[in-house]
């Protein structure tokens, strides 16, 4: 039995493409893992008006020349729905009363005690597709 080894060398230009090209399979999979953990992210977060769950996205950049991906949204309540809130006031501000449905009923006043939301970690959650 005769056992025949090969020599493959791969240069610094080699590296670069499969890391940082387009086409590359390093940046491929990063898209996968973003478009995955995108879909799985809004499936969780809620959907009382669908604009948190729109606003989910991915973006693959440059840190000193290595590709990352980042996962998120820019909107403002997105943290307060991730990592949830303790039972807190409103106060009615550019109108003189809130109007909310309490028990079936329409509610006028000028303050509520609102009970607080229980933490829903849609990003962090999902950060298991990076490792399939």
């Amino acid at each position: 039995m005769e056992l025949i080894l090969e020599e493959y060398h791969v240069s610094e230009a080699d590296v670069l493409r499969i890391v940082n090209e387009p086409t590359g399979a390093v940046i491929q999979r990063l898209r996968t893992i973003g478009r995955l953990m995108v879909t799985a992210a809004r499936a969780q977060v809620g959907k009382k008006s669908g604009e948190l769950a729109r606003s989910i996205h991915y973006n693959i950049q440059r840190w000193n020349l290595v590709p990352e991906l980042w996962v998120g949204t820019w909107n403002q309540i997105a943290y307060l729905h991730h990592e949830g809130t303790r039972p807190h006031e409103i106060s009615a501000r550019g109108a003189h009363f809130l109007r909310f449905s309490a028990k079936g009923r329409i509610v006028y006043d000028r303050t509520v005690m609102h009970p607080g939301t229980r933490p829903n970690r849609f990003l962090t959650d999902n950060l298991y597709i990076a490792r399939l």
